[in-house]
């Protein structure tokens, strides 16, 4: 395979993801800035969402249909359910793991999948099940569900902060995973993921933690004779399913 440059990489992403534009220098800041430069950034990318929303969660379901995606866009908390109990039914899904992500306050699914016979699952440890036990339910389950704490319409890209609670297991080990997006978490870019997390850091909300869990669609790798297969070192299918209805 022929070596291409830098640059000829790079032109190569900006191609992929509809950048034809001239090419701005990033604004490279450290994590220790002024605390309040910062924070009028967030607030400009804040306000800036907020009148582009629309657009936003539309260019978001065009990526990530494009990244191999299910997306369904759902009006309330109750549509929402009423497409997990659906998808689970389809699926045969008997044991459920959850995230305990803000969203399932108002997106109540335990109760409706124990209805249909599912067995659900929150991420918690406790002095009844370890580390270990529940890991070994996470891999056992027949489909895992998240909330997110981040979408990037740009890259059709769900984002996962690891906590108490949330665990990227979810996502990554059993073979059908839902991400419950809503609305208000939706943002252009990388650019805008970057600026609000380093800001999170400065007010000392809790430190950056060792990483970020993006997830662009289902898992892929080329490992294998160089052709891509899917659900080798994650799930097989994923599906996004955006709550419309704004945050109160």
């Amino acid at each position: 395979m022929a070596e291409i440059s830098r640059e000829e990489f790079l032109e190569n992403v900006r191609r992929s993801l509809g950048k034809t534009g001239p090419v701005e220098e990033p604004d490279y800041l450290p994590l220790k800035q002024r605390r309040e430069d910062q924070r009028q950034r967030a607030v400009t990318i804040e306000a800036r969402n907020q009148a582009r929303r629309t657009e936003l969660l539309n260019l978001l379901t065009q990526t990530a249909t494009r990244q191999g995606w299910k997306v369904h866009r759902a009006a309330s908390g109750e549509a929402v359910v009423s497409y997990v109990v659906a998808l689970a039914r389809e699926k045969k899904a008997r044991l459920v793991v959850r995230s305990n992500h803000p969203v399932s306050s108002c997106v109540p699914i335990d109760g409706a999948l124990r209805k249909e016979g599912a067995r659900v699952t929150t991420v918690a440890v406790s002095r009844s099940r370890g580390r270990g036990q529940l890991r070994e339910e996470m891999a056992r389950a027949d489909l895992g569900v998240t909330g997110v704490d981040y979408a990037i319409a740009e890259t059709g890209t769900c984002v996962l902060v690891p906590r108490r609670g949330v665990s990227r297991a979810v996502s990554l080990l059993p073979p059908l995973h839902v991400a419950i997006v809503e609305a208000h978490q939706v943002y252009e870019s990388l650019d805008d993921l970057f600026a609000l997390r380093r800001l999170a850091f400065i007010q000392g909300r809790g430190d950056m933690g060792s990483y970020l869990s993006l997830i662009s669609g289902p898992s892929r790798t080329g490992d294998i004779e160089q052709t891509i297969v899917t659900g080798v070192h994650g799930p097989v299918e994923v599906h996004m399913v955006i709550l419309e209805a704004e945050k109160q």
